[in-house]
């Protein structure tokens, strides 16, 4: 009996141990940014400015405002987690062939951006930046678009302000939802600090939405925007369209991705 309690406490304590290391290494595995100087430039095949957004909580947000010579509207992208705005420009760039000038944000820690981070932060963050956007360009129609991580930035800032419309590429039920995926055997309600509950603001976002994922995602898995769509499904300005066999970084190489995306925007 002595020797099958030791083990029990040895595997309690090696359960308790990992449930410590994720707590404190969670940042790392949800944020994987490339951090820029001031001094890096930016190469576009477009015409854009790079400006630096105030935030309430202090620090900046680094910016490209991605310029089409007669916009129809102008877009604020919200990128992944991986990589930079060196990166997502680019992404954010094939957008203005659609007719739309396109603000491109780095979240705090990626790229220019700077500042301490929290859930709470990174949406007023957004919120910031939304306000900006329409100081700077009040004439134009205002779109979100939310790919993958930002997503879950995008929804919740939708219920929060009036929004044209809104793309939601890649998205998730809940950034809880999809590490209960990665790691079942956590108990992650009482470890993610992050979770962007898009499921508990889907059915507030009053603007009309069209939802695109692949079903060979293996990073944010079908099922998750499927439910997320599915809260929601019986409201007639949420759409989703399904991208069969498309992975998480290359539905834009599927002409119905384009043409989907394309007749909602027009």
């Amino acid at each position: 009996m002595g020797v099958f309690i030791q083990i029990i406490v040895y595997l309690a304590a090696a359960y308790l141990a990992l449930c410590l290391i994720y707590f404190f290494i969670q940042e790392r595995v949800i944020f994987i940014p490339f951090a820029y100087n001031r001094n890096f430039n930016y190469k576009l095949a477009v015409p854009f400015d790079e400006v630096f957004i105030d935030t309430p909580h202090g620090g900046s947000i680094n910016a490209l405002i991605i310029k089409h010579r007669e916009p129809r509207g102008i877009m604020l992208y919200l990128h992944g987690n991986t990589g930079s705005l060196n990166r997502w420009s680019l992404m954010a760039e094939e957008l203005t062939h659609l007719g739309y000038a396109v603000l491109a944000i780095d979240y705090r820690g990626y790229g220019k951006s700077k500042g301490k981070r929290s859930e709470e932060i990174m949406h007023s963050d957004v919120l910031a930046v939304w306000q900006y956007m329409e100081q700077k360009f009040p004439n134009l129609p205002h779109l979100i678009y939310g790919r993958s991580l930002g997503s879950g930035l995008a929804v919740r800032l939708a219920t929060r302000v009036q929004a044209e419309k809104m793309v939601l590429e890649t998205p998730y039920y809940s950034l809880l939802h999809v590490a209960q995926h990665y790691f079942p055997f956590l108990p992650m309600k009482l470890l993610l600090r992050y979770t962007f509950r898009s499921d508990k603001y889907i059915r507030q976002v009053p603007c009309p939405t069209l939802i695109l994922h692949g079903t060979r995602d293996r990073i944010v898995p079908y099922d998750s925007a499927l439910r997320l769509y599915q809260k929601a499904e019986d409201l007639e300005h949420i759409a989703m369209v399904t991208i069969v066999g498309g992975r998480h970084n290359n539905l834009n190489a599927y002409p119905l991705f384009r043409d989907k995306l394309l007749e909602f925007l027009q």
